[in-house]
């Protein structure tokens, strides 16, 4: 019998529950460390989250143990000791105040549309000027996704106005323009062209952060997979080692993908998320692009379901002859598969492998098995 996860381990110390009633919801790097969301059973309230980050916080709001050099930290949400503003807004009286002092009166409480522990959440409030959206970030970041804001609108990219920040880490955000690309139809083709041009505004746009991007992700996700995933890493980190001359270095969104765009009868009409934008690979938003496409098509059912799967291979066709794009877009499907595995979705994971090695031989990602491989799980339409 397989020994119980050592989080899931740790949690069921501390808090004296039985590890067979503990079930992992999410996990990813965070820190030297990694966060990790646990359900424990019987209860849908009692959601917990163990960080081995030793990232440095202002104030400590849940357990701390000192089982070695660094603490593990144990909290639930919303008291997220990395997110100091999320407890406050989280409630309806306290953002209704925060809100008011804007002159943006909330109509409704606060809805949480996103949360990545120990890295951000956000907000959708409805307010008599129409939706919006508070972002809660890490305070030793707040300025900085401020300033990469400015730096993208000066660019010619569609983001979101801000109406207001504080240092506590929160942003006051009105809604992007248009509809989410989710939710409208769109041509593959012209939406690639759009996106092309969208990275050409981006290399233009007044930034230096650095950032390692997703290969400095590798490491985590090798110690973290399977063979599956290890077989996967292996084949990214022999395209890089494969890869002739320096990597060309441009200012790149960091997390591209067509859930980040909103659409109008011209084109892109609104981008999200910028917080991420840096000085980096210029093959990242390829790859985060190429591997969300995949990701999400084997997620789609319905008409959709051909369109995104389109999008992949057209995405695939264009960008993927870069050897460092299909070492990049291997990382995040191998980061993919890993939290299917966690999920204990082992049909999601074989499809991903299949994916990943059509990639890998620079073939259309639907061309593999991953296209019909989780079929029988949808519903007809």
């Amino acid at each position: 019998m397989s020994q119980p996860d050592a989080d899931v381990q740790l949690l069921a110390s501390a808090l004296d529950f039985e590890p067979d009633a503990v079930g992992i919801r999410s996990r990813e790097p965070l820190g030297a460390g990694s966060v990790t969301g646990m359900q424990v059973q019987g209860d849908e309230r009692l959601l917990y989250y163990l960080d081995t980050s030793a990232l440095p916080v202002r104030a400590e709001t849940g357990l701390v143990a000192m089982d070695g050099p660094q603490p593990t930290r144990i909290w639930q949400h919303p008291a997220d000791p990395h997110l100091p503003a999320l407890a406050p807004v989280a409630f309806e009286h306290a953002a209704g105040s925060l809100l008011a002092r804007l002159g943006l009166g909330a109509q409704a409480a606060p809805v949480l549309i996103a949360y990545r522990p120990g890295r951000r959440a956000v907000l959708s409030v409805t307010t008599a000027a129409g939706a919006v959206w508070l972002k809660v970030v890490r305070p030793s970041r707040v300025e900085r996704i401020v300033r990469a804001g400015v730096a993208a609108a000066a660019a010619g990219i569609p983001v979101p106005a801000v109406h207001g920040w504080s240092e506590e880490g929160l942003i006051i955000m009105a809604a992007a323009e248009g509809q989410p690309a989710t939710d409208v139809e769109w041509d593959p083709r012209e939406l690639l062209d759009h996106v092309d041009d969208l990275r050409a505004r981006l290399a233009r746009a007044a930034w230096d952060h650095r950032s390692a991007g997703i290969l400095g992700r590798l490491e985590w996700y090798a110690s973290r997979g399977d063979d599956r995933v290890a077989a996967v890493l292996a084949d990214a980190q022999r395209l890089v080692e494969g890869s002739t001359g320096e990597p060309s270095i441009a200012v790149v969104h960091g997390d591209l993908h067509f859930g980040q765009l909103f659409l109008d009868a011209d084109g892109i009409s609104g981008v999200i998320d910028v917080d991420t934008l840096a000085l980096g690979e210029a093959a990242e938003d390829p790859a985060a692009f190429l591997s969300h496409a995949i990701a999400s098509a084997l997620l789609t059912n319905g008409a959709a379901r051909e369109r995104v799967w389109a999008l992949a291979d057209l995405a695939a066709g264009r960008w993927a002859e870069d050897a460092r794009v299909r070492a990049l877009t291997l990382i995040h499907l191998a980061g993919h598969m890993i939290a299917a595995g966690e999920r204990g979705d082992s049909a999601r994971v074989t499809a991903l492998v299949d994916a990943a090695r059509a990639v890998t031989a620079g073939e259309a990602p639907s061309s593999s098995g991953a296209k019909n491989a989780l079929m029988d799980s949808f519903e007809s339409p």
